[in-house]
C-alpha cells in the first residue's frame, strides 16, 4: 500500500467509519458464547446463538420475512431449552430471548409491509439491537459457573502464595 492510499485513512471520518464496522456487537456475542461453551463444555449455546446469526446473515434466507427468522429464532431457542438440563435460572433467562423473538415476530408481522419495515418503525424495532445484546448477556451471565471459576481462582492463588512463601529467592514484582 502506498502512501496516497494510507493518507485518506488518516481521514477522521474515515477513522470512525472503519471503527464502527469493526465494532459488532454480534462478534463480542460469540467470543462470549465460545468462551461459556468452553468453560461448562456444552456446544449447544453456542450452536444456538451461531444458527440465529446465520438466520439473518445468509443470503439463503432472504426470501423469508423478518417475522419468520424471528419465529424461527424462537424455535432454535425452544429446541435449547428443552434439551438441556438448565436451572431455574438459565430456563428464565432463556425465556427473556423467546418472549423477545415472539414480540418480535409479533412486531415484523404486524407493522412491517411484507416483512420489510417503511416509514413505520416502532420503538421495539429501534431498540432492536439493544434489547437482544441484553438478553443474551442475560443468558450467558446465567450460563456462567461462579462457584467453580471462582473456586478455581483460589486454588490458582493458594499454589502461588505457597510458592513464594516457601523459596527464599521469590522476588515479589
Amino acid at each position: 500500500m502506498s502512501i496516497l492510499e494510507w493518507f485518506p485513512l488518516l481521514n477522521e471520518s474515515a477513522l470512525a467509519q472503519n471503527l464502527s464496522h469493526s465494532q459488532n456487537p454480534s462478534s463480542y456475542l460469540l467470543l462470549a458464547y465460545f468462551l461459556v461453551s468452553v468453560v461448562i463444555k456444552r456446544a449447544a449455546y453456542l450452536a444456538a446463538f451461531f444458527m440465529s446469526c446465520l438466520l439473518f446473515e445468509m443470503r439463503l434466507f432472504d426470501p423469508l420475512s423478518e417475522s419468520s427468522l424471528y419465529l424461527l429464532t424462537f424455535a432454535i431457542y425452544s429446541y435449547v431449552v428443552s434439551c438441556n438440563a438448565l436451572t431455574l435460572k438459565q430456563r428464565i433467562a432463556c425465556g427473556i430471548i423467546l418472549i423477545l423473538s415472539i414480540t418480535l415476530a409479533y412486531d415484523a408481522y404486524h407493522y412491517g409491509t411484507d416483512g420489510i419495515y417503511g416509514t413505520h418503525e416502532t420503538i421495539l424495532y429501534r431498540n432492536i439491537e439493544h434489547l437482544a445484546l441484553y438478553a443474551h448477556l442475560i443468558f450467558i451471565g446465567s450460563l456462567i459457573p461462579y462457584r467453580r471459576v471462582g473456586y478455581s481462582l483460589r486454588r490458582y492463588i493458594d499454589s502461588f502464595m505457597l510458592i513464594a512463601r516457601n523459596s527464599a529467592n521469590f522476588v515479589w514484582l
